[in-house]
């Protein structure tokens, strides 16, 4: 991307703190999950450390399931700014229809599960195995998540930005969807 997703800015604001701020009125805490020297203090975020010097998402994760607060945790990417409070309503509603730990996105055009936006219980912490390795696909299979089945290929609340050009493609088509 060249620069940290998280400073890309929307609607005059650093895309963590736009996201922050949208879900903030849903859930009872937000924290921006990052590894220490990241240099994203000053975002104005509460900030949970990784503190494992390997970088991969389950590190990030676990940070999150070990943190105190409440019993359930929404974990969601700075890089898919599409996501909105209804998400975590859809991810709540397929892990309580079943009894489950949690849930995840399941689009359909996609073989392969989604591990963010997901929906986790904090008792999975506990559960983690060093077996569970460094794939967060393979954590949520593990942990038990439920899918919420999405239809919609096209839905913008799911788009990573994980280039320039999809960056300007998802601010593009986020501009134009009411047209």
């Amino acid at each position: 991307m060249g620069t940290s997703k998280a400073r890309l800015v929307w609607k005059d604001r650093a895309l963590a703190a736009f996201l922050a701020a949208a879900i903030a009125p849903v859930v009872a805490r937000v924290w921006l999950v990052t590894k220490p020297g990241s240099g994203l203090e000053d975002l104005g975020l509460p900030v949970l450390y990784d503190l494992v010097v390997e970088p991969a998402l389950v590190h990030g994760i676990a940070a999150v399931l070990g943190a105190p607060g409440p019993e359930w945790r929404w974990l969601l990417a700075c890089d898919m700014p599409g996501v909105d409070a209804a998400v975590l309503g859809e991810l709540w509603r397929a892990a309580d229809a079943t009894g489950a730990p949690g849930s995840y996105v399941q689009r359909s055009d996609r073989a392969d599960l989604e591990p963010l936006p997901s929906l986790w219980h904090r008792d999975i912490g506990p559960q983690v195995r060093p077996g569970w390795g460094l794939g967060a696909r393979d954590w949520v299979r593990h942990a038990g998540l439920v899918p919420w089945h999405v239809s919609r290929s096209g839905d913008l609340r799911f788009a990573n930005v994980n280039t320039p050009a999809d960056w300007e493609e998802w601010q593009w088509r986020t501009r134009h969807a009411s047209e």
